[in-house]
């Protein structure tokens, strides 16, 4: 996949819920993006920060890749972010550059095995371009499972039902603990771990988990203790990532 430098035009904008947006994004050139379900492009938003950096901010390709002249996000305001306020209030015509795209949350091209893909808050995103990225095409089984305090300020239930194909099958598990709650990565691995042996007559050959860090690393060994093949669990930490934490 192309990866590199880009000026990009925003195509179209219209809300999602409260406080959050879908944003269309096409290059000024015209050129393909070159993106396979589950990556990702870091997008200059083009506010300095305090001590002279950009403001950069990575953001899941979540449209189907059969379409590679432009494609959606979804941003969710956060607070007094600079880089989510930003492309929340962005005018449609407006041009920024971006960087991509990134990222190794994907199928392998020509799976055609059983897929399972975990979802924490906003990791719905990355969730939703592997299931309509032309990889998960072939698979044999496709199950997405989302972990959500509540859809009411971000994407919908009903926005992640619209654009999944209709084989794959959307579990969502509302109501879930919120972030930084001490009990949050244990509930998660409890929930997921039944909801895969309802799912599945046996381990899958690949799972891929989006969101939270400090719920999706641990989720990634209770998978592999429910079979999960060994290097098969491949994850994408949206906040709370402990590697940089330790780093």
């Amino acid at each position: 996949m192309a990866q590199g430098s880009a000026k990009i035009r925003i195509v179209h904008a219209e809300p999602l819920g409260h406080g959050a947006r879908l944003l269309r994004i096409e290059r000024v050139d015209g050129a393909a993006l070159g993106f396979a379900g589950g990556q990702y492009v870091i997008i200059n938003t083009g506010v300095t920060l305090p001590g002279g950096k950009l403001a950069k901010r990575a953001y899941s390709l979540l449209s189907s890749d059969a379409e590679q002249r432009s494609v959606e996000i979804a941003i969710k305001r956060i607070g007094a972010g600079p880089g989510s306020n930003v492309l929340n209030d962005i005018a449609v015509g407006a041009e920024l550059e971006w960087s991509g795209p990134w990222g190794k949350l994907r199928l392998p091209d020509g799976f055609s095995g059983r897929a399972l893909v975990v979802a924490t808050d906003t990791g719905i995103t990355a969730a939703l371009g592997v299931a309509r990225g032309a990889a998960a095409a072939g698979a044999a089984q496709l199950d997405l499972v989302w972990l959500v305090e509540s859809d009411d300020t971000f994407v919908s239930e009903r926005f992640v039902r619209e654009r999944l194909p209709e084989r794959a099958r959307l579990t969502v598990l509302g109501g879930f603990l919120p972030v930084g709650h001490p009990e949050r990565p244990a509930r998660a691995c409890a929930l997921v771990g039944d909801r895969v042996r309802e799912l599945a007559a046996g381990p899958y050959d690949a799972a891929l988990c989006a969101g939270d860090g400090a719920v999706i690393y641990p989720l990634r060994d209770r998978l592999a203790a429910l079979g999960a093949p060994e290097g098969s669990v491949l994850l994408e930490s949206f906040f709370n990532n402990p590697l940089k934490k330790s780093a």
